[in-house]
């Protein structure tokens, strides 16, 4: 059964690839949610599990670059400091600091091993194969800003995308449904990455939800990145029937599977999304013109949230008893948790992992070199002091973006990636484990860089008018 998921896995990207059309988007963000589905049989790639994601990007990568000037263009986007130079310095040092630091400091400094079943405590630096799968997967990541920075500049490409994000989306909520219906060892041909699976564990008395994804953790968080994205980015989208009826459905699913999925980094995730949501609401309420799109449904998602505020008073009062499982679940998972073996094991990994970054005077160990608990820390373990201070000045700069001047569609798909981006960064600090900030993020990333490479070269300057010139004119060099 695993070779009929992965020939079907293959037999779809071919399809999308000779489509020579957006489609390869709908499947690149349809796949996300099949975290545990190794695409290429792990005996034949010496133990390393390649999802679809990564597979798909480094597709989309190499049709973009071979493309008409696609590799120039690419290059350029790379290289120029509007664009993505910060992110290609980043790279660069993370490949500098990957190939040398574990053979400099072998066996002198201390780290927590990306495979945790080669041991649960500190063990010596040395080089691993986990420094060329993780330095992989981090290279495609980045390529994929400048692809998808590249393919997302037309304006039919970009609704495709948003499309293929409520796609994701449906997805998401399309796994939790099944794994929550007890049908989840069914689908275990989709299992087939050397993962450590936690699949069947319960918190409180309650089964958390893991969807196709290797732990609940990671499927909380996928949940919530989708919900997030979706939530902001929704009013870019033009399909009156998505951006209006979908969405909103998609919204309200995510958010339960998120709560279904126990995480205490997806609660920590949709508590900033709360505080984010409200914030954006005031924005656009204030600072937005009127009968502009981001004031569409200011009135229905107010009544909406004063409906479920007063739905839930109303059954605290009448029968306050149904909330005690919730209640409990919540001091499990949020308040007991620094009491946990979990927490304390992964407060280890994490000074560990920051040891390690003093023990190499700040130059980092490469990626793959250490596993963290915290996304901050992973990203300056691994890649050192100036490898985090470009990456993290990198996503200010994504923050600060402006769009040209009487675009609204690229001020409203700005606006939106900016309110993406905390609860995410929060997500990573609270449970991420490496320094590659993956595929979904490389795309939001690179539709902020599209919509910025989109202004003229003297941004906001009024443009100029082309007259036609009289016949037999000729214009001298």
């Amino acid at each position: 059964m695993d070779f009929v998921s992965i020939l079907l896995f293959w037999v779809l990207l071919l399809a999308a690839v000779l489509s020579r059309g957006p489609y390869i988007f709908y499947l690149l963000f349809g796949s996300m949610s099949f975290g545990s589905f190794a695409v290429i049989p792990p005996a034949l790639t010496q133990g390393l599990s390649f999802t679809p994601p990564p597979i798909i990007a480094l597709v989309i990568i190499f049709i973009y670059a071979g493309g008409k000037n696609g590799l120039s263009r690419m290059l350029s986007i790379a290289l120029r400091p509007s664009q993505c130079l910060l992110l290609t310095l980043f790279w660069i040092v993370a490949i500098w600091v990957t190939l040398f630091m574990p053979r400099i400091f072998a066996g002198m400094v201390t780290i927590i091993p990306m495979r945790l079943e080669e041991a649960t405590n500190g063990v010596p630096l040395y080089p691993t194969p986990q420094n060329i799968s993780q330095i992989l997967y981090l290279s495609i990541s980045v390529m994929t800003v400048f692809a998808c920075a590249l393919a997302f500049r037309g304006q039919n490409i970009r609704q495709h995308v948003l499309g293929a994000l409520c796609l994701g989306g449906a997805m998401v909520v399309v796994t939790g449904l099944l794994d929550l219906a007890g049908v989840g060892p069914y689908l275990d041909m989709f299992r087939t990455a050397t993962y450590v699976y936690l699949t069947d564990v319960e918190i409180a008395n309650v089964r958390r939800v893991v969807g196709l994804m290797p732990e609940a953790s990671a499927f909380g968080s996928l949940a919530v990145a989708f919900l997030t994205a979706i939530y902001f980015l929704r009013r870019a989208i033009s399909n009156s029937f998505i951006r209006l009826f979908l969405a909103p459905c998609l919204i309200v699913l995510l958010a339960l599977f998120a709560l279904l999925s126990t995480s205490s980094a997806a609660y920590g995730g949709l508590a900033v999304f709360g505080c984010v949501a409200v914030a954006e609401w005031f924005w656009r309420l204030l600072m937005t013109e009127k009968g502009s799109r981001a004031r569409e449904g200011l009135v229905l998602e107010f009544w909406a949230i004063v409906s479920g505020l007063a739905a839930v008073y109303l059954l605290a009062l009448f029968d306050p008893a149904v909330f005690n499982p919730f209640l409990q679940l919540i001091d499990t998972i949020i308040f007991q948790k620094t009491s946990s073996d979990s927490f304390e094991e992964r407060s280890m990994w994490t000074a560990v992992s920051l040891k390690a970054l003093i023990d190499t005077w700040g130059l980092g160990v490469g990626m793959g070199g250490t596993r963290a608990s915290n996304g901050l820390i992973a990203v300056f373990s691994n890649t050192g002091l100036a490898g985090g201070l470009l990456y993290y000045g990198f996503l200010i700069q994504t923050y600060l973006r402006r769009a040209a001047r009487g675009d609204d569609e690229a001020r409203v798909i700005l606006t939106a990636v900016r309110f993406y981006m905390p609860p995410v960064l929060i997500m990573g600090i609270l449970a991420g484990t490496s320094a590659d900030f993956g595929v979904m993020n490389a795309c939001i990333y690179a539709l902020a860089a599209a919509i910025a490479a989109d202004l003229p070269a003297h941004a906001h300057t009024t443009p100029v008018t082309r007259h036609r010139q009289p016949a037999g004119a000729r214009r001298t060099a």
